[in-house]
């Protein structure tokens, strides 16, 4: 439902323009459609290991490793690259305010 609202809304209620609200409301229903695609994958490999191993815990410990490795890729990168980019942005300013542009070529 998450992943076909962007494309309705864009229909419906901008009219098949590219908006800027288009585009927030598109990567936030997105963005919303990982947590339960996360719980659905994790969920399906805590069976399948649950399955082969026999074990509770271990098929525990799958699930969650794969919730922070997915959590990661999806929002620890971004959040990381955002501040980066940030701090990079800041350090841009100070160096251009005082004549020592770093970045300039």
């Amino acid at each position: 439902m998450l992943l076909i609202a962007p494309a309705a809304y864009h229909r419906l209620v901008e009219h098949g323009e590219d908006s800027e609200r288009f585009h927030r409301v598109a990567s936030g229903l997105l963005l919303a459609a990982l947590v339960p695609l996360a719980l659905g994958i994790a969920g399906d490999l805590l069976v399948v290991v649950r399955k082969v191993t026999t074990s509770v815990p271990t098929a525990v410990a799958a699930a969650v490793t794969c919730l922070l490795v997915l959590g990661g890729a999806w929002f620890g990168f971004t959040l990381h690259r955002r501040g980066r980019d940030a701090a990079l942005a800041v350090e841009g300013d100070e160096g251009s305010r005082h004549g020592t542009d770093r970045h300039a070529a």
